[in-house]
Protein backbone atom coordinates (compact mmCIF):
# COMPACT_ATOMS: atom_id res chain seq x y z
CA UNK A 1 0.00 0.00 0.00
CA UNK A 2 1.45 3.65 -0.92
CA UNK A 3 0.36 7.15 0.21
CA UNK A 4 2.57 9.65 -0.70
CA UNK A 5 4.01 8.09 -3.70
CA UNK A 6 0.37 6.18 -5.27
CA UNK A 7 0.21 8.95 -7.65
CA UNK A 8 3.32 8.09 -9.51
CA UNK A 9 1.77 4.63 -10.68
CA UNK A 10 2.78 1.36 -10.33
CA UNK A 11 2.61 -1.20 -7.14
CA UNK A 12 4.95 -3.79 -7.64
CA UNK A 13 4.73 -5.45 -4.23
CA UNK A 14 9.04 -6.51 -5.15
CA UNK A 15 10.00 -2.49 -5.04
CA UNK A 16 7.45 -2.17 -2.08
CA UNK A 17 8.73 -5.25 0.02
CA UNK A 18 12.49 -4.09 -0.96
CA UNK A 19 12.42 -0.71 0.31
CA UNK A 20 9.56 -0.66 2.98
CA UNK A 21 11.29 -0.10 6.67
CA UNK A 22 7.73 -0.61 8.20
CA UNK A 23 9.08 -3.78 10.20
CA UNK A 24 12.63 -1.80 11.39
CA UNK A 25 10.19 1.15 12.24
CA UNK A 26 9.24 -0.90 15.24
CA UNK A 27 12.50 0.33 17.14
CA UNK A 28 10.67 4.15 16.58
CA UNK A 29 7.10 3.74 16.52
CA UNK A 30 6.43 4.91 19.90
CA UNK A 31 8.48 8.10 19.25
CA UNK A 32 7.06 9.33 15.97
CA UNK A 33 3.93 9.18 17.42
CA UNK A 34 5.21 11.40 20.19
CA UNK A 35 7.08 13.58 17.90
CA UNK A 36 3.64 13.79 15.31
CA UNK A 37 1.37 15.31 18.75
CA UNK A 38 4.33 17.60 19.33
CA UNK A 39 4.44 18.60 15.69
CA UNK A 40 0.80 19.09 15.77
CA UNK A 41 0.18 20.77 19.39
CA UNK A 42 2.67 23.56 17.96
CA UNK A 43 0.42 24.04 14.57
CA UNK A 44 -2.73 24.98 16.74
CA UNK A 45 -0.15 27.49 19.25
CA UNK A 46 0.50 29.21 16.31
CA UNK A 47 -2.62 29.32 14.71
CA UNK A 48 -1.28 26.98 11.60
CA UNK A 49 -4.03 24.99 12.27
CA UNK A 50 -7.52 25.53 13.21
CA UNK A 51 -7.70 24.72 16.44
CA UNK A 52 -11.11 22.08 16.52
CA UNK A 53 -8.51 20.32 13.96
CA UNK A 54 -6.01 20.15 15.68
CA UNK A 55 -7.37 19.24 18.95
CA UNK A 56 -9.45 16.05 17.00
CA UNK A 57 -5.91 15.35 15.79
CA UNK A 58 -4.26 15.00 19.25
CA UNK A 59 -7.57 13.20 20.94
CA UNK A 60 -6.37 10.85 18.02
CA UNK A 61 -3.19 10.28 18.64
CA UNK A 62 -3.24 10.04 21.89
CA UNK A 63 -5.63 6.68 21.25
CA UNK A 64 -3.58 5.21 18.09
CA UNK A 65 -1.55 1.99 19.35
CA UNK A 66 1.73 2.30 17.49
CA UNK A 67 2.02 -1.45 17.16
CA UNK A 68 -0.98 -1.22 14.66
CA UNK A 69 0.81 1.12 12.17
CA UNK A 70 3.57 -1.46 11.90
CA UNK A 71 0.55 -4.20 10.24
CA UNK A 72 -0.28 -2.46 6.69
CA UNK A 73 1.89 -2.63 3.64
CA UNK A 74 3.51 1.06 4.00
CA UNK A 75 6.94 2.73 3.21
CA UNK A 76 7.28 3.54 6.65
CA UNK A 77 5.09 4.18 10.04
CA UNK A 78 5.07 8.01 9.33
CA UNK A 79 3.11 7.30 5.98
CA UNK A 80 1.03 4.77 7.87
CA UNK A 81 0.31 7.17 11.13
CA UNK A 82 -0.66 10.28 8.34
CA UNK A 83 -2.90 7.50 6.78
CA UNK A 84 -4.34 6.27 9.74
CA UNK A 85 -5.41 9.76 11.33
CA UNK A 86 -6.86 10.34 7.64
CA UNK A 87 -8.78 7.10 7.27
CA UNK A 88 -10.10 7.68 11.16
CA UNK A 89 -10.75 11.89 10.86
CA UNK A 90 -11.39 12.25 7.21
CA UNK A 91 -9.14 14.09 4.91
CA UNK A 92 -10.55 17.74 6.07
CA UNK A 93 -8.95 17.08 9.68
CA UNK A 94 -6.19 14.36 9.09
CA UNK A 95 -5.05 16.43 6.58
CA UNK A 96 -4.00 19.40 8.18
CA UNK A 97 -0.64 16.99 9.63
CA UNK A 98 1.75 16.85 6.50
CA UNK A 99 2.03 21.40 7.48
CA UNK A 100 5.02 22.50 8.24
CA UNK A 101 7.51 19.00 8.46
CA UNK A 102 9.06 16.27 6.17
CA UNK A 103 9.81 12.76 7.02
CA UNK A 104 13.28 13.53 7.01
CA UNK A 105 13.34 16.00 10.07
CA UNK A 106 10.53 13.43 11.92
CA UNK A 107 12.68 10.74 11.33
CA UNK A 108 15.72 12.34 12.44
CA UNK A 109 13.86 13.71 16.00
CA UNK A 110 11.98 10.08 16.48
CA UNK A 111 15.43 8.08 15.95
CA UNK A 112 17.33 10.60 18.44
CA UNK A 113 14.50 10.17 21.06
CA UNK A 114 14.19 6.19 20.62
CA UNK A 115 18.31 5.76 21.24
CA UNK A 116 17.98 8.44 24.19
CA UNK A 117 15.22 5.56 25.77
CA UNK A 118 17.86 2.76 24.63
CA UNK A 119 20.69 5.25 26.43
CA UNK A 120 18.66 5.36 29.66
CA UNK A 121 18.10 1.32 29.86
CA UNK A 122 21.41 0.71 29.32
CA UNK A 123 22.60 3.63 32.20
CA UNK A 124 20.62 1.75 34.17
CA UNK A 125 22.04 -1.39 33.59
CA UNK A 126 25.46 0.07 33.59
CA UNK A 127 24.40 1.28 36.81
CA UNK A 128 23.37 -1.87 38.70
CA UNK A 129 26.39 -3.45 37.12
CA UNK A 130 28.56 -1.32 38.88
CA UNK A 131 26.84 -1.88 42.60
CA UNK A 132 27.67 -5.71 42.14
CA UNK A 133 31.20 -4.61 41.09
CA UNK A 134 31.39 -2.44 44.01
CA UNK A 135 29.68 -4.75 46.60
CA UNK A 136 32.00 -7.80 45.37
CA UNK A 137 35.13 -5.62 45.16
CA UNK A 138 34.98 -4.98 48.58
CA UNK A 139 34.56 -8.68 49.79
CA UNK A 140 37.42 -9.74 47.72
CA UNK A 141 39.46 -6.85 48.84
CA UNK A 142 42.25 -9.20 50.20
CA UNK A 143 42.01 -12.00 47.43
CA UNK A 144 45.29 -11.89 46.63
CA UNK A 145 46.21 -13.22 42.76
CA UNK A 146 48.43 -12.45 39.73
CA UNK A 147 47.84 -9.50 36.94
CA UNK A 148 49.13 -10.23 33.49
CA UNK A 149 50.86 -8.51 31.22
CA UNK A 150 51.64 -10.13 27.97
CA UNK A 151 49.56 -12.89 29.27
CA UNK A 152 52.34 -14.06 31.78
CA UNK A 153 51.96 -13.44 35.81
CA UNK A 154 53.35 -9.79 36.41
CA UNK A 155 52.08 -7.94 39.77
CA UNK A 156 50.57 -9.62 42.35
CA UNK A 157 46.97 -7.63 42.60
CA UNK A 158 43.84 -8.35 44.50
CA UNK A 159 40.73 -9.38 42.57
CA UNK A 160 38.47 -6.97 44.54
CA UNK A 161 41.41 -4.56 42.39
CA UNK A 162 40.43 -6.24 39.43
CA UNK A 163 36.81 -5.60 39.58
CA UNK A 164 37.23 -1.73 40.19
CA UNK A 165 39.32 -1.96 37.03
CA UNK A 166 36.17 -3.06 35.62
CA UNK A 167 34.14 -0.51 37.95
CA UNK A 168 36.65 2.27 35.87
CA UNK A 169 35.96 1.28 32.74
CA UNK A 170 32.10 1.72 33.53
CA UNK A 171 32.78 4.91 34.79
CA UNK A 172 34.66 6.26 31.80
CA UNK A 173 31.83 4.84 29.15
CA UNK A 174 29.55 6.77 31.47
CA UNK A 175 31.01 9.77 30.95
CA UNK A 176 31.45 9.56 27.36
CA UNK A 177 27.98 8.19 27.11
CA UNK A 178 27.05 11.81 29.08
CA UNK A 179 28.47 13.93 25.97
CA UNK A 180 26.54 12.16 23.37
CA UNK A 181 23.06 12.15 25.08
CA UNK A 182 23.62 15.91 24.65
CA UNK A 183 23.89 15.53 21.34
CA UNK A 184 20.64 13.37 20.85
CA UNK A 185 19.06 15.76 22.89
CA UNK A 186 19.10 18.60 20.23
CA UNK A 187 15.76 18.71 18.22
CA UNK A 188 15.76 18.49 14.10
CA UNK A 189 12.35 19.47 13.84
CA UNK A 190 10.85 22.07 11.89
CA UNK A 191 13.68 21.47 9.31
CA UNK A 192 11.62 20.37 7.13
CA UNK A 193 13.03 18.34 4.40
CA UNK A 194 16.39 20.29 3.92
CA UNK A 195 16.08 23.81 3.86
CA UNK A 196 13.28 24.41 6.29
CA UNK A 197 9.79 25.03 6.10
CA UNK A 198 7.48 27.95 4.98
CA UNK A 199 5.21 27.57 8.54
CA UNK A 200 6.51 30.06 10.95
CA UNK A 201 7.46 27.41 13.89
CA UNK A 202 9.06 28.03 16.78
CA UNK A 203 11.69 25.60 16.21
CA UNK A 204 13.06 25.76 19.77
CA UNK A 205 9.01 25.58 21.53
CA UNK A 206 8.63 22.29 19.24
CA UNK A 207 11.80 21.04 20.34
CA UNK A 208 10.44 21.43 23.84
CA UNK A 209 7.16 20.19 23.41
CA UNK A 210 8.67 16.86 21.87
CA UNK A 211 11.72 16.56 24.86
CA UNK A 212 14.69 18.30 23.50
CA UNK A 213 16.49 20.83 25.12
CA UNK A 214 18.37 22.52 22.38
CA UNK A 215 18.02 22.83 18.77
CA UNK A 216 20.49 22.06 15.61
CA UNK A 217 20.36 24.97 14.16
CA UNK A 218 21.13 24.45 10.10
CA UNK A 219 17.92 22.73 8.73
CA UNK A 220 20.08 20.64 6.56
CA UNK A 221 22.46 18.70 8.59
CA UNK A 222 19.55 18.80 11.34
CA UNK A 223 17.50 16.57 8.87
CA UNK A 224 20.13 14.10 6.99
CA UNK A 225 22.65 14.75 9.57
CA UNK A 226 23.79 11.17 11.38
CA UNK A 227 26.58 12.39 13.49
CA UNK A 228 24.42 11.91 16.31
CA UNK A 229 23.90 7.98 15.57
CA UNK A 230 27.58 7.59 14.49
CA UNK A 231 28.93 9.21 17.78
CA UNK A 232 26.53 6.94 19.53
CA UNK A 233 27.35 3.89 18.39
CA UNK A 234 31.20 4.39 18.10
CA UNK A 235 31.06 4.61 22.28
CA UNK A 236 29.10 2.26 23.12
CA UNK A 237 31.02 -0.35 20.78
CA UNK A 238 34.27 0.98 21.50
CA UNK A 239 33.13 0.13 25.38
CA UNK A 240 31.67 -3.17 24.38
CA UNK A 241 35.64 -3.82 22.40
CA UNK A 242 37.02 -3.37 25.67
CA UNK A 243 34.69 -4.90 28.03
CA UNK A 244 35.24 -8.30 26.19
CA UNK A 245 39.01 -8.17 27.54
CA UNK A 246 37.11 -8.63 30.97
CA UNK A 247 34.74 -11.31 29.82
CA UNK A 248 37.97 -13.01 27.80
CA UNK A 249 39.43 -13.11 31.79
CA UNK A 250 36.72 -14.54 33.07
CA UNK A 251 36.14 -17.25 31.06
CA UNK A 252 40.05 -18.29 30.85
CA UNK A 253 39.57 -18.33 34.84
CA UNK A 254 36.95 -20.67 34.72
CA UNK A 255 39.31 -22.84 32.78
CA UNK A 256 40.48 -25.51 34.70
CA UNK A 257 43.96 -25.08 33.80
CA UNK A 258 43.39 -21.78 35.96
CA UNK A 259 40.50 -22.93 38.48
CA UNK A 260 40.01 -19.21 39.49
CA UNK A 261 36.25 -18.78 38.96
CA UNK A 262 33.46 -21.08 39.68
CA UNK A 263 30.65 -20.04 37.21
CA UNK A 264 27.62 -20.15 38.31
CA UNK A 265 25.36 -23.25 36.91
CA UNK A 266 22.88 -20.88 35.24
CA UNK A 267 25.84 -19.55 33.03
CA UNK A 268 27.36 -22.97 32.42
CA UNK A 269 26.45 -25.48 29.20
CA UNK A 270 28.35 -28.71 29.02
CA UNK A 271 29.05 -30.90 26.28
CA UNK A 272 27.14 -32.94 23.74
CA UNK A 273 29.49 -35.92 23.80
CA UNK A 274 31.84 -34.68 26.68
CA UNK A 275 29.83 -34.80 29.69
CA UNK A 276 32.48 -33.06 32.24
CA UNK A 277 32.64 -30.02 30.21
CA UNK A 278 31.62 -26.93 31.96
CA UNK A 279 31.67 -24.49 28.97
CA UNK A 280 31.15 -20.81 30.16
CA UNK A 281 28.45 -20.00 27.34
CA UNK A 282 26.59 -16.79 28.28
CA UNK A 283 30.34 -15.34 28.54
CA UNK A 284 31.35 -16.83 25.10
CA UNK A 285 28.09 -15.61 23.52
CA UNK A 286 28.92 -11.95 24.76
CA UNK A 287 32.50 -11.75 23.85
CA UNK A 288 31.28 -12.71 20.17
CA UNK A 289 28.54 -10.62 20.02
CA UNK A 290 30.57 -7.44 21.45
CA UNK A 291 32.38 -8.30 17.77
CA UNK A 292 29.54 -8.37 16.12
CA UNK A 293 29.06 -4.86 17.61
CA UNK A 294 31.93 -3.31 15.98
CA UNK A 295 30.65 -4.92 13.12
CA UNK A 296 27.96 -3.25 13.00
CA UNK A 297 29.44 -0.09 13.94
CA UNK A 298 31.27 -0.40 10.54
CA UNK A 299 27.97 -0.82 8.80
CA UNK A 300 26.47 2.32 10.30
CA UNK A 301 30.03 4.21 9.02
CA UNK A 302 29.94 2.28 5.54
CA UNK A 303 26.16 3.69 4.92
CA UNK A 304 26.35 7.08 5.94
CA UNK A 305 29.91 7.57 4.76
CA UNK A 306 28.78 7.35 0.89
CA UNK A 307 25.39 9.72 1.17
CA UNK A 308 26.24 13.52 0.59
CA UNK A 309 24.76 16.36 2.95
CA UNK A 310 20.94 15.39 2.35
CA UNK A 311 18.06 12.99 3.07
CA UNK A 312 18.44 9.77 1.22
CA UNK A 313 17.12 6.09 1.27
CA UNK A 314 20.05 4.77 2.45
CA UNK A 315 19.83 6.10 5.92
CA UNK A 316 16.73 4.20 6.78
CA UNK A 317 19.30 1.03 6.52
CA UNK A 318 22.03 2.38 8.59
CA UNK A 319 19.92 3.08 11.64
CA UNK A 320 18.86 -0.80 12.41
CA UNK A 321 22.57 -0.51 12.96
CA UNK A 322 22.44 1.56 15.97
CA UNK A 323 19.64 0.04 17.60
CA UNK A 324 21.88 -3.88 17.19
CA UNK A 325 24.53 -2.26 18.90
CA UNK A 326 22.80 -0.74 21.47
CA UNK A 327 20.59 -4.16 22.38
CA UNK A 328 23.81 -6.28 22.60
CA UNK A 329 25.22 -3.59 25.08
CA UNK A 330 21.92 -3.42 27.13
CA UNK A 331 21.73 -7.67 26.98
CA UNK A 332 25.60 -7.83 27.74
CA UNK A 333 25.81 -5.35 30.50
CA UNK A 334 22.88 -7.92 31.99
CA UNK A 335 23.90 -11.15 31.63
CA UNK A 336 27.76 -9.42 33.39
CA UNK A 337 26.00 -8.57 36.38
CA UNK A 338 23.96 -11.55 36.85
CA UNK A 339 27.19 -13.44 36.31
CA UNK A 340 29.72 -11.50 38.68
CA UNK A 341 26.91 -11.46 40.76
CA UNK A 342 26.79 -15.04 41.34
CA UNK A 343 30.57 -16.02 40.47
CA UNK A 344 32.77 -17.38 43.16
CA UNK A 345 36.70 -16.65 43.16
CA UNK A 346 39.55 -19.15 43.99
CA UNK A 347 41.42 -17.18 46.04
CA UNK A 348 43.12 -20.22 47.62
CA UNK A 349 44.45 -21.08 44.24
CA UNK A 350 45.05 -17.73 42.67
CA UNK A 351 47.11 -16.61 45.88
CA UNK A 352 49.40 -19.97 45.55
CA UNK A 353 49.80 -18.57 41.85
CA UNK A 354 50.95 -15.38 42.87
CA UNK A 355 53.65 -16.60 44.76
CA UNK A 356 54.49 -19.44 42.50
CA UNK A 357 55.31 -17.28 40.12
CA UNK A 358 57.50 -13.86 41.72
CA UNK A 359 54.67 -11.62 41.34
CA UNK A 360 56.51 -9.78 44.13
CA UNK A 361 59.84 -9.42 42.39
CA UNK A 362 58.78 -5.62 41.24
CA UNK A 363 58.12 -4.66 44.93
CA UNK A 364 61.17 -6.16 46.45
CA UNK A 365 63.64 -4.39 44.17
CA UNK A 366 61.71 -1.10 44.93
CA UNK A 367 62.29 -1.51 48.66
CA UNK A 368 65.88 -2.38 47.94
CA UNK A 369 65.76 0.97 46.05
CA UNK A 370 64.09 3.19 48.90
CA UNK A 371 66.74 1.35 51.12
CA UNK A 372 69.71 3.25 49.35
CA UNK A 373 70.47 0.84 46.58
CA UNK A 374 70.09 2.74 42.74
CA UNK A 375 67.11 0.78 41.45
CA UNK A 376 68.39 -0.84 38.28
CA UNK A 377 70.94 -2.67 40.34
CA UNK A 378 68.86 -3.77 43.11
CA UNK A 379 67.13 -4.95 39.62
CA UNK A 380 69.42 -6.90 38.14
CA UNK A 381 70.85 -9.07 41.76
CA UNK A 382 67.29 -9.90 42.26
CA UNK A 383 67.01 -11.72 38.60
CA UNK A 384 70.11 -13.43 39.58
CA UNK A 385 69.18 -14.27 42.69
CA UNK A 386 65.45 -15.77 40.73
CA UNK A 387 67.36 -17.15 38.21
CA UNK A 388 69.78 -19.32 41.40
CA UNK A 389 66.43 -20.01 43.09
CA UNK A 390 67.75 -17.94 45.81
CA UNK A 391 65.69 -14.93 46.29
CA UNK A 392 64.07 -13.80 49.24
CA UNK A 393 60.95 -12.17 48.11
CA UNK A 394 58.64 -9.78 49.55
CA UNK A 395 55.52 -11.56 51.28
CA UNK A 396 52.27 -11.08 48.95
CA UNK A 397 50.68 -9.40 52.17
CA UNK A 398 53.57 -6.89 52.40
CA UNK A 399 54.06 -6.40 49.14
CA UNK A 400 50.39 -5.53 48.60
CA UNK A 401 50.60 -2.58 51.11
CA UNK A 402 51.30 -0.26 48.26
CA UNK A 403 50.84 3.45 48.88
CA UNK A 404 49.81 4.97 46.08
CA UNK A 405 46.32 6.11 44.64
CA UNK A 406 44.46 3.32 43.24
CA UNK A 407 46.37 0.69 43.41
CA UNK A 408 45.71 -2.50 44.64
CA UNK A 409 46.54 -2.28 48.71
CA UNK A 410 43.19 -3.89 50.14
CA UNK A 411 42.34 -1.38 52.45
CA UNK A 412 42.79 1.60 49.53
CA UNK A 413 40.26 -1.17 47.67
CA UNK A 414 38.12 -1.24 50.48
CA UNK A 415 38.02 2.62 50.55
CA UNK A 416 37.29 3.25 47.49
CA UNK A 417 34.16 -0.34 47.10
CA UNK A 418 32.97 2.08 50.20
CA UNK A 419 32.81 5.24 48.48
CA UNK A 420 31.02 3.62 44.82
CA UNK A 421 28.51 1.30 47.61
CA UNK A 422 27.30 4.70 49.04
CA UNK A 423 25.86 5.74 45.82
CA UNK A 424 24.22 2.32 45.56
CA UNK A 425 21.71 2.62 48.83
CA UNK A 426 18.46 3.03 48.26
CA UNK A 427 17.58 7.26 47.90
CA UNK A 428 21.63 7.45 47.32
CA UNK A 429 20.39 8.78 44.07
Amino acid sequence: MSFYRRWIGGSGDLVRRYTSSIRDDAAIAEEVVRVMKAHVAHLVEIGAVPREAGEAILKALGEVDPSELLRGDFEDVHEALEKWLVDRLGPEVGGWVGLGRSRNDHVAAAIRLAALRRVGALREGVRRLRCVLAERAFQYADCAMPSFTHFQPAQVVTFGHYLLAVDELLAEFLHALSGVERLLLRSPLGAGPAGGVQTPVDRRRLGELAGFVEVVENTLYASGGRFFALALAGVVASFLAELSRVVDDFIRWNSPEFGYVEAPGEHISTSSIMPHKRNLVTLEVLRARAGEALGHYTALGAVVMKVGLGYSLDLQEATRHLWAVLDIAVEGVEVLRDFVEKMEFNCGRARAEAERFFTTSADTAERASLAGKPFRTAYFELAEAIKRGEAGLLPVEEALRRPALGSANPEEVRRAASRRLAFCRPGAL
